[in-house]
Formats: structure tokens, sequence, C-alpha cells
């Protein structure tokens, strides 16, 4: 299986530039939503809250619309996939750290918050977008942007060799 990683800067004179910044802080706002549920839970209970149990809190939470208000329910999801992966690395890094100190300057500490006016990266799925004809096609809610994809030259000559032999 091979996957497609696509990585896109945009100067602010784009007309999507703010479109797109104002998703990344809404990206961060959700993570640091979800970061604030899964360490205080973890500080008052000892319990740690995995993707599912908050994925499903922040769905139902009325009070902060951080969730809501992502472009797509994918999009949401992968930022707190990403989250998860962080305290999962947490908690590898302290029984490590038990094993193993002197590895250490000092104990692993929780995962931070994100500044306040920072930003998070956005993660788009094939379930997001669609490659079509060169084109990167996103969701309605991108307000028509589009990125012309070209495809490196090792991924031509594969598609052109399973061509020829079919």
């Amino acid at each position: 299986m091979m996957k497609r990683v696509e990585h896109h800067r945009l100067k602010p004179s784009s007309p999507f530039y703010a479109m797109l910044r104002e998703f990344c802080h809404r990206s961060k706002n959700l993570y640091n939503h979800g970061n604030f549920l899964i360490r205080q839970t973890f500080i008052d209970d000892g319990k740690w809250l995995r993707y599912g149990e908050v994925d499903r809190l922040l769905k139902a939470d009325k009070d902060y619309p951080d969730y809501r208000e992502m472009p797509t329910a994918q999009t949401a999801q992968q930022t707190l996939r990403i989250l998860d992966k962080n305290w999962t690395s947490f908690f590898a890094a302290i029984k490590d750290w038990k094993a193993h100190p002197e590895k250490y300057k000092g104990r692993p500490k929780l995962p931070k918050y994100k500044p306040k006016d920072g930003y998070f990266p956005l993660v788009l799925t094939n379930q997001n977008c669609k490659l079509k004809d060169g084109v990167i096609r996103f969701p309605r809610v991108f307000q028509g942007f589009t990125v012309k994809w070209p495809a490196p030259r090792r991924l031509d000559s594969l598609n052109e060799r399973k061509l020829f032999k079919s």
C-alpha cells in the first residue's frame, strides 16, 4: 500500500489564506480542548481518556463548538488521533524512563497545550479530498479551493507500466 502525502504552503496574498488559517486555528482549539479533558481526567482520576471517548465527549459538547466548527468530521477526528498518539508517546516515554532513567534529563512531562494564538495542522484524508484529472478537489466548505497535483515521474512511470501489462 502506498500513501501519498501532500504538503502545500500558501502565500498570505492567496484568497484562501485567511480561510485555511482559520481552519488551522480551529484545529489548535480542538487539540487544546481535547488535551484539557485528557489531562484533567488523568490528574484527577488517574485514568487515560482514549481517542474514542474524547471524540464522543467533544462531539456531544454543546458549550464548546470546537468539534462542529472544523471543516469536516474526519478532519476533527484526525486532530484528536494526533493528540492520542502524543499521549501514547508520553506513556511509552514514562515506561522507558522508569527502566532507563539515565537516558533522560528528567521525568517526561504531560503533553502541553498549543499556544493560544497558534495553529495546528489541518489533516485531510481521501474521504475529504478527491484527485481527479491532476487536480485535488476539496469539500464545499473550502469555497472552491483546489490544488494542481504534479504527479512525480516515478508514479507516472509506474502507472504506464501497469497500463502496458494489462
